[in-house]
């Protein structure tokens, strides 16, 4: 446990030794929650009779959990491993499991950060109301974070070279921000486009926050979500494992 510990720290200094990693991980969602809070501001109510920031905030906090966990984790990854920095850790009492733990003990308090600022942001600057059962609220949460590791790592598998990780991990990101409903809800999306969407973690992610914490639903209204993001959960996770590559 204590090297685990050690390993979590040193993550956690690498990453605010890198202050690309910083700004997409703590200011970019910062800045997005505020354009868009500042934006719609002034409209009465969005879709669903929600107000848009209500209806934005949870939708950010998914944004961040992107960023953090698929983006970030692939070019982090890989871009470590091009430089053989995993082929020499290997020759040290370093367990290659702590490794990875540490990395994704990291990555889960860092969007722990990432949703307490926006949350903070949100109901403080821009009138952001939250309510519902807030342990239900960690626990999808939770969930969400660790299917989008286990996404993270699966595209570390695939992608060879650190040069090809980014443009892959962004489009990924892109294509899951703007048909997970982030934005807009779904319903003005292309019919056809629909099934494909609802089957997204992004969307089930969002759908299962704004549920809980906006709209004040239990485990009832949220255990579909939930149970497609454990599905990705564990097919990410198998492939991650299987194509997972120290060097």
């Amino acid at each position: 446990m204590q090297v685990l510990l050690r390993q979590v720290k040193l993550e956690t200094k690498l990453l605010f030794r890198d202050k690309g990693a910083l700004f997409w991980t703590l200011a970019f969602p910062v800045f997005m929650v505020v354009l868009f809070g500042l934006i719609y501001q002034e409209q009465g109510e969005t879709w669903d009779g929600m107000a848009p920031i209500n209806y934005i905030l949870p939708g950010i906090i998914v944004m961040a959990v992107m960023t953090t966990c698929v983006i970030t984790t692939t070019t982090g990854f890989v871009e470590e491993r091009e430089k053989g920095i995993y082929r020499r850790l290997s020759v040290t009492p370093l367990k290659r499991q702590t490794l990875i733990g540490g990395q994704i003990v990291n990555r889960y308090l860092v969007v722990l950060l990432q949703t307490v600022i926006l949350i903070a942001i949100g109901i403080a600057f821009l009138g952001a109301t939250i309510g519902g059962n807030y342990l239900l609220f960690w626990a999808v949460l939770t969930i969400g974070v660790l299917s989008f590791l286990s996404l993270g790592f699966a595209i570390a598998g695939f992608v060879k070279s650190a040069k090809g990780a980014l443009p892959l991990s962004m489009a990924l990101f892109f294509i899951l921000l703007f048909l997970g409903g982030v934005f807009f809800p779904l319903e003005v999306m292309p019919e056809f486009l629909h099934p494909f969407s609802r089957a997204l973690p992004s969307t089930n992610l969002n759908d299962a926050l704004r549920m809980v914490a906006i709209e004040e639903e239990g485990i009832g209204a949220v255990w579909q979500e939930l149970a497609i993001l454990g599905g990705w959960l564990v097919v990410c996770s198998a492939l991650a494992i299987k194509f997972f590559k120290w060097e």
